[in-house]
């Protein structure tokens, strides 16, 4: 089990789709194999020991970039980005998710705003929530807040964890 990438608003940047691949090539069966049947908090327990295993191999497979868990890009907001990489270059911003376009979107949205950093690389990857959950939908708000980034000067990838 391993995340499908199902948008890139940059195929053609090396680095960018370098993170990407790790990001991909990482098994996620330990974590999301059968998590759904867990109670919320047992959900949370797993999400964070694979946020915090996802950073460590990301660690070990780009060097150039210094990543952190839980990182707050402005004192003033509570929010904290999942996965947050700083390079001499770039920012890399990495979401956490159940694939819900609203928390998607949201996320996005919100990041968007509160970082001040000149070059964004912003990556959702979502993983299975619900039996309900409408995977294709989030697909299409990846498509959307891709669509934004290009505008802005911005990368976006959307990826999927998927049963």
């Amino acid at each position: 089990m391993h995340a499908d990438i199902k948008t890139n608003s940059d195929p053609y940047n090396a680095k960018f789709s370098s993170i990407l691949e790790s990001i991909s090539k990482f098994n996620c069966s330990d974590y999301f194999s059968n998590h759904i049947s867990n109670s919320q908090s047992e959900q949370s327990i797993i999400v964070k020991n694979f946020q915090n295993n996802l950073r460590t191999h990301l660690a070990e497979n780009h060097h150039d970039i210094n990543w952190q868990t839980e990182y707050k890009p402005n004192v003033d907001v509570k929010d904290s980005i999942d996965i947050f990489g700083i390079h001499d270059d770039f920012v890399v911003v990495i979401e956490l998710d159940k694939h819900r376009a609203d928390q998607v979107s949201k996320k996005f949205i919100s990041r968007m705003a509160i970082i001040n950093e000149h070059q964004i690389h912003y990556i959702s990857l979502c993983y299975p929530g619900t039996q309900n959950m409408n995977a294709s939908e989030c697909v299409k708000y990846f498509n959307y807040c891709s669509s934004i980034a290009k505008k802005i000067n911005a990368k976006y990838a959307g990826l999927i964890i998927e049963k």
